[in-house]
């Protein structure tokens, strides 16, 4: 094996060239920069790799072969480079045209070309794809796509971001297996895709982890598709499994999952946001443990890739390099914990991991933070992770952590569990010491200081004052008010109904409301009468008129919806 540098000044210019001059087993260094037009048909087995920064291949006019700037025809690994501009006369032309062997993806980037990647059909062969983003590709015609993958034996997809697909899809998939986790699939604000995940033919998928939005763009109204165009592969399987599900499009038909297929789907532990619960899948599905959230969560919607290059480094001089194979370079030091400002809330959380990693939601005074979060430090080993929510103003707050995906094979070594060690704000470390042992299990506690009471409202202000109360279990129950729609609070119950209590909280609004909906976050229910969480709304007032039969038994997670009656 050799390693052949590539770049200005080094032992070829292109990687053109150096694709030539290689041999099977050889990796070629891509020096960071910009490589226009530099075309190649890889028929041997080789690591190409951009070092000091991304190398950009870009496109510029109809690419002459027809298919795209790099062709692969056998086992190729690709890694920190980046594909633009891909053009063909038919309207296909890829960043990369996979037509055979096993393909891997590494730290790489696809965008602005008529399909990001384009595979042939081939039965025996694998596409992995880590730590990647596909965005902006596709032609706006509907049939070119962010990534479009043929009749191959798998695709598997980890922690990579999917976005703003050109009217395609964001992921395309006629795959035998297809594999997608923990990654980000977005349409933002202004993408104009249609489905999140196309797998038009079936087939053994597996969709966990992943937060996947759909945009108010949207050409479609379901997020993931399954089957519909011919008969599904025998031995066809979905599992989607926590997920979270974010849905801006004002459609009343959204769904998560939309299943075409005879096979029954297993969609188990989701999150979903803007999706009627009776919509969660549509179609062949057990549909089970559903979080429904009331607000919705925030989309990391940055670039997972540095995409833009590195200057290249100028011309060594006189004569050329030797050919060098550096030596491997030192394993990076542990990314450190970050680092926590005066206002910033961190939560040191553990796990028992089995068959996957211990997923779990963190709200702060009723509202849910973020998305779907993932451990991975062990509990048994002494690790932690550190969850950090910034800029949390001063005050009094109500955290709590919710359990989402329990698993347990029957013994002590076969179960995934999650614990809340600790945790700490405004300077101050409590210890929690929780162990969540099932799903929908929550650790709740309160941190910081009461803040200073607020200033009289001005004159035109409304008070709104909710009677609460609660059955507790492993945990208090936690809500969020809207009024009109708009959230103006939540909290954490401690009233027991089971005793006769009510707790009031009172909101101060800007308007009188016309409807006001109450929502349970953190159901809990462990099998029994007496092993169930559950909230209760025994009345409201507005500007101290009480709303008659304003009443409700939240005995699951979900909303009650209440009009005002302005002159009760």
């Amino acid at each position: 094996m050799s390693t052949l540098t590539v770049g200005a000044g080094q032992q070829y210019s292109t990687i053109a060239s150096a694709v030539a001059a290689s041999r099977d087993g050889d990796v070629l260094a891509v020096q960071a920069g910009t490589y226009r037009n530099d075309f190649a048909n890889i028929d041997k087995k080789l690591t190409i790799e951009g070092v000091g920064g991304v190398a950009r291949l870009e496109a510029s006019g109809d690419i002459p072969n027809g298919k795209g700037i790099l062709m692969v025809n056998t086992d190729v690994t690709i890694k920190n480079l980046a594909f633009s501009g891909a053009t063909v006369a038919d309207g296909n032309g890829a960043g990369i045209r996979f037509q055979g062997g096993n393909l891997t993806i590494e730290n790489s980037l696809f965008e602005n070309n008529q399909n990001g990647l384009l595979t042939n059909t081939m039965p025996g062969s694998t596409l992995t794809i880590r730590n990647s983003e596909f965005s902006h590709n596709g032609t706006g015609d509907g049939r070119t796509h962010n990534i479009y993958v043929g009749e191959i034996g798998k695709l598997s997809i980890d922690n990579s971001y999917f976005h703003d697909a050109v009217v395609g899809h964001e992921i395309k998939s006629r795959s035998y297996e297809t594999v997608i986790t923990n990654s980000r699939i977005a349409e933002g604000a202004d993408g104009t895709g249609s489905y999140s995940i196309d797998l038009p033919n079936g087939g053994s998928a597996y969709i966990a982890g992943n937060t996947i939005q759909q945009g108010e763009h949207s050409q479609n109204p379901a997020m993931i598709h399954f089957g519909g165009e011919s008969g599904p592969y025998p031995g066809s399987s979905l599992t989607v499994t926590n997920n979270t599900f974010v849905n801006d499009l004002p459609s009343q038909s959204a769904v998560a999952v939309l299943n075409q297929t005879g096979v029954l789907a297993s969609v188990t532990g989701n999150a979903t946001y803007g999706i009627a619960s009776d919509l969660v899948a549509f179609g062949a599905a057990q549909v089970s443990n559903v979080t429904t959230l009331v607000v919705r969560p925030l989309i990391d919607l940055l670039h997972s890739v540095d995409a833009p290059a590195a200057p290249a480094p100028a011309p060594a001089p006189v004569a050329a390099a030797p050919v060098v194979t550096p030596d491997p370079a030192p394993a990076p030091a542990p990314s450190p914990s970050p680092a926590a400002g005066p206002g910033d809330l961190v939560l040191r959380v553990s796990e028992d991991a089995w068959q996957g990693h211990a997923q779990f939601t963190v709200s702060v005074d009723g509202a849910q933070v973020g998305g779907v979060r993932t451990a991975s430090a062990s509990h048994a080993a002494g690790q932690h992770d550190d969850v950090v929510i910034p800029g949390l103003p001063a005050g009094a707050h109500a955290v709590a952590v919710t359990f989402l995906n329990d698993a347990w094979g029957g013994s002590a070594a076969a179960d995934r569990n999650l614990y809340v060690d600790s945790v700490s704000y405004a300077g101050e470390e409590k210890g929690i010491g929780a162990v969540l042992l099932s799903s929908g299990a929550s650790a709740t506690t309160t941190v910081g200081a009461a803040a200073p009471a607020p200033a009289p409202e001005a004159a035109g202000g409304h008070s709104l004052t909710l009677h609460l109360a609660e059955d507790a279990w492993r945990g208090d129950a936690q809500f969020a008010v809207m009024a009109d729609g708009k959230q103006v609070g939540g909290g954490t119950v401690t009233a027991s109904h089971a005793a006769g209590a009510v707790q009031d909280f009172t909101f101060n609004l800007p308007s009188a409301p016309s409807t006001v909906d109450v929502a349970f976050l953190n159901d809990a229910w462990g099998g029994t009468a007496g092993t169930d969480r559950n909230l209760y709304v025994a009345g409201f007032s507005v500007d101290g008129h009480e709303q008659p039969g304003a009443t409700a038994a939240l005995m699951s997670a979900g909303t009650a919806h209440f009009n005002v009656d302005p002159w009760a």
